[in-house]
């Protein structure tokens, strides 16, 4: 016989990162069910104070907010804090489905049904719940609208509830937000990627949300919150220390790159790269990086020059700002650190100068 426990602490050891599929929560839950956890008469408890409250970074532009590639930030993320919600009609009244599934919070179905097969839908968060509102018709097929999740802590812990649920795990309470007690017992912990791994992806895809997690995460420790403004001081301290970049060099607002605020000079990005290139870690590190055309992010630039498949380098684009940096082997086998950064609103032709720059570079001899 099992019994029912009030107390639960759960470890999703994962850093917060990421489109973490759908089986990692199933497989957290199932590690919950053999622990022998059939019941839980408590509340399901999200402590996302491992980071800061705050969840858009200083500096964003207000038009970037609703878009998947600026996810509000917090400790405790899922599926990149995006939201996919699927409405349909049924009978007389709208279905309303989750992607991912969530449960034990409020959620207000204000959709009504209309004749044909229009539909109009929008969705309204709060802390205490999620409203859908709007209209659909009773011929539509059923409408999916993706949103980004302005309350991921809640989001993340109403999914781990709804997976428990799926698992067989009876709760008789909700999902809510809290700090966790001292002493509860831990049930379950589901192992983190290495940081190679994230890295990687997080390059490979250029994923904002990856950046913002990892820059906060490698700030926090015992008694020190993962701030961007702690991640940033870290950050200036490790590039003087080992690079000798000077402080004023480099300002962080966040780890993405999206921030206006953000301030960073060519010499410091070589400066940090030539570093990189005699760290332990440089094959992480250059492995991670989009090559010139053969992987995305590089897919289609510097094809058939002589940086095709030698030029590995990252990319960063704004409205305002176009950057390229990272290494390319010249003709005759010396490594090269460069950078590039455009300031401006034409950023098609800055590309196109960085790219004639990145072949020049390729085929540099002394």
């Amino acid at each position: 016989m099992t019994t029912p426990i009030r107390k639960l602490r759960l470890d999703i050891v994962t850093g917060g990162l990421g489109r973490v599929l759908p089986v990692a929560m199933a497989s957290l839950a199932l590690l919950v069910v053999q622990a022998g956890v059939r019941r839980i008469s408590g509340d399901i408890i999200g402590d996302a104070s491992a980071f800061e409250e705050r969840k858009v970074p200083e500096g964003w532009r207000s038009r970037y907010l609703s878009a998947s590639y600026a996810a509000r930030v917090s400790a405790l993320s899922y599926n990149e804090n995006l939201l996919v919600i699927t409405v349909k009609p049924a009978g007389k009244s709208a279905v309303i489905t989750f992607e991912p599934a969530l449960s034990g919070i409020n959620v207000v179905n204000s959709v009504k049904l209309v004749a044909g097969r229009g539909s109009s839908i929008s969705v309204v968060q709060r802390e205490s719940g999620i409203e859908v509102r709007g209209t659909i018709g009773r011929a539509h097929a059923g409408r999916r609208v993706q949103v980004v999740a302005e309350h991921p802590a809640l989001v993340t812990t109403a999914a781990f509830r709804a997976a428990l649920e799926q698992h067989g795990i009876a709760v008789d309470g909700a999902a809510r937000l809290a700090i966790a007690g001292a002493g509860a017992p831990r049930v379950a912990a589901l192992p983190s990627a290495s940081i190679g791994e994230m890295v990687s992806k997080m390059n490979g895809e250029s994923n904002n949300h990856f950046a913002e997690l990892l820059f906060r995460n490698a700030a926090r420790s015992v008694g020190v919150v993962g701030s961007a403004e702690n991640a940033n001081i870290l950050l200036r301290r490790f590039l003087w220390e080992k690079a000798q970049v000077p402080p004023t060099s480099v300002y962080a607002a966040d780890g993405s790159g999206l921030s206006t605020a953000d301030r960073v000079t060519p010499r410091a990005m070589v400066q940090l790269l030539g570093y990189a290139a005699k760290a332990p870690w440089r094959d992480v590190l250059e492995q991670s990086l989009p090559v010139a055309g053969r992987t995305d992010g590089l897919r289609s630039r510097m094809k058939y020059t002589p940086a095709m498949g030698n030029l590995r380098a990252k990319t960063g684009t704004t409205n305002d700002v176009a950057s390229l940096g990272g290494y390319v082997t010249s003709r005759d086998g010396e490594r090269l650190a460069f950078a590039f950064i455009y300031n401006g609103r034409d950023r098609w032709r800055a590309k196109e100068a960085m790219d004639a720059m990145g072949a020049t570079l390729a085929s540099y001899q002394r």
